[in-house]
């Protein structure tokens, strides 16, 4: 089973098309985005689209620009779409945390479409995420609750009565006039978030007027929660002025429903990750990884038992044609990846490819064994998805077409330097990934720390701050990431640019190298290569072993 959001460019693994390059005019999101809605049928083309399609659009689009887009969208490719766009970590293995701001935006953006679209989309989506969502923006109150509250009030006049009118007016102001509240269907709502009350009050009376059951089924959930809040907490104005509301339940569904469509959760993935760099993952009789083989069992058990990912039918030849016509302008204008990895184009061609290990190892399988091809294929989308939920490039997740282009190159250097068997494409990867953390990741840093304690300046201020880097340095690499200490570089920027464009690239989580600017300049080149071959990791060696030279002649 191939994750949705990275099969599309491992698709063109194994082809040896070679590119050409479209001479094509520069054009905006919104300009692309104007030219797809006049796509004719927009609606079944609009629903024919995988969800990771759709959340790209949004992502480079806007959201604010893609309401006549996500509002065609069926409630299955919306609960998609909230569930990668709402849950975010700012790196990879990072805990993903729901987003309330882009939820609000979320709601605006369908209600400026029509608050009777919102409220359907809304009155058919998980009734767990549903639930918790609301329920972080208003505190919903029934008959028995509306009491408690009043105590509460009273509670805030006898204490102020002890302390003065003056500082009784004062709080009682304070209260309420940050409490927005309104009275739907029998229930009180109180605001939680004061940003966010329009939009969340407008659905709610949207969704009680059109859909009651669903909305009654909402405020029930949302009132008995706020009844247990203020028995625990003892009184509406400390769950009022509570920052957490658990999502523990959606968060739950949420993670089971990826989990079918073959995304690795981040601690796992982070777990596979630090596993796959101790030496023993170099071992050709370790055998296949255990997260990976407990990852594959489960998928092949949700198979059998008929609880896998179920996609939406292929399209009519007709929309399929229309849908390939939507995707062609946003792929040719950069809004959405390509469909194959730009790594696997140009190199091949150009007499210098970097992946010639791992593009014939799969050429073979796919010319001899159609089961292993495709148990390749199902692994490089494992291994894709475990970059982009647990590991960061540069500080930031992996985007798709990078973890694909990664794990490629990772496997490659497998190949050529691991023992691992080529059957296991998770062996390969994990033989590579040990290599770059040994000879790229824990090298480097060993030398760096060589170069700053030894180093000799006039400069008092900037040999302390060498220490302390060595120091900060030597300790994550106790620890087992020496990338930890990559923010605190700046010490190496003074006294050598390129060095440091090299050690940003170098003591990342996923090593990379930085492609040469041709000057040696304070400017450090945006692209890089990922490290996929045995003469690559001599240029570490070399540029290594040069840094007493480089930091000890500034």
């Amino acid at each position: 089973m191939v994750n949705v959001a990275v099969g599309p460019y491992l698709a063109g693994v194994t082809q040896s098309t070679p590119s050409t390059t479209l001479a094509l005019a520069v054009r905006t999101p919104r300009d692309v985005l104007a030219r797809l809605l006049d796509t004719p049928d927009l609606a079944a083309v609009v629903q024919s689209l995988e969800p990771a399609v759709l959340h790209q659009l949004v992502r480079h689009c806007g959201l604010e620009d893609c309401g006549e887009v996500v509002a065609l969208a069926t409630t299955d490719q919306l609960t998609r779409l909230f569930e990668a766009d709402l849950w975010t970590s700012p790196k990879g293995g990072g805990e993903e945390r729901f987003d309330e701001d882009r939820f609000v935006l979320w709601l605006e953006v369908l209600g400026e479409v029509g608050t009777a679209v919102a409220a359907r989309k809304i009155a058919e989506m998980d009734f767990d995420f549903v639930s918790a969502a609301v329920s972080r923006y208003v505190l919903v109150l029934d008959a028995d609750a509306t009491m408690e509250a009043q105590g509460t009030i009273e509670e805030i006049e006898d204490m102020a009565d002890e302390l003065g009118e003056g500082t009784r007016a004062a709080l009682l102001e304070q209260f309420l006039d940050d409490r927005l509240s309104y009275d739907l269907g029998g229930y009180r709502l109180i605001a939680r978030k004061v940003e966010a009350w329009d939009a969340v009050v407008s659905l709610l009376i949207e969704l009680e007027h059109g859909h009651h059951a669903s909305f009654e089924r909402l405020m029930r959930r949302c009132a008995r929660l706020a009844t247990e809040h203020i028995v625990d907490n003892g009184s509406l104005y400390e769950v009022l002025t509570a920052d957490e509301q658990l999502l523990a339940d959606a968060a739950a569904g949420r993670e089971q429903r990826r989990e079918q469509e073959g995304h690795v959760a981040p601690a796992e993935a982070a777990a596979f990750l630090m596993e796959a760099r101790k030496p023993s993952s170099n071992d050709k009789q370790a055998g296949r990884d255990p997260l990976a083989a407990a990852y594959f069992r489960e998928l092949a058990r949700r198979e059998r038992s008929g609880r896998g990912a179920v996609g939406a039918p292929p399209p009519a030849a007709d929309t399929q044609r229309q849908v390939d016509a939507f995707l062609a302008t946003p792929q040719e204008s950069g809004v959405l990846e390509p469909a194959r990895p730009p790594l696997l184009l140009g190199p091949k061609d150009a007499g210098d490819d970097r992946l010639a290990r791992i593009r014939a190892h799969l050429l073979d399988v796919q010319e001899r064994d159609a089961d292993a091809h495709a148990r390749h294929t199902e692994e490089l989308a494992y291994l894709a998805n475990v970059l982009i939920t647990g590991c960061s490039l540069d500080g930031r997740r992996f985007r798709a077409v990078e973890a694909a282009d990664a794990v490629l190159a990772v496997c490659n250097l497998g190949l050529e330097k691991g023992n691992a068997d080529a059957s296991d494409l998770v062996g390969v990867f994990r033989a590579g990934w040990n290599v770059l953390y040994e000879e790229v990741s824990l090298f480097v840093a060993g030398r760096l720390i060589t170069t700053l304690d030894a180093l000799r300046c006039s400069d008092l201020e900037l040999r302390a701050d060498a220490r302390r880097l060595a120091r900060a340095l030597r300790k994550q690499v106790d620890r087992g990431t020496p990338w930890g200490a990559r923010e605190s570089l700046d010490v190496v920027l003074r006294l050598d640019p390129h060095a440091w464009a090299m050690l940003r690239g170098l003591l990342d989580e996923c090593p990379v190298l930085p492609k040469p600017t041709g000057v040696r300049a304070l400017r450090m080149s945006s692209e890089f290569d990922f490290i996929s071959e045995t003469r690559q990791l001599a240029r570490v060696r070399e540029f290594a072993l040069s840094l007493p030279e480089a930091l000890g002649g500034a």
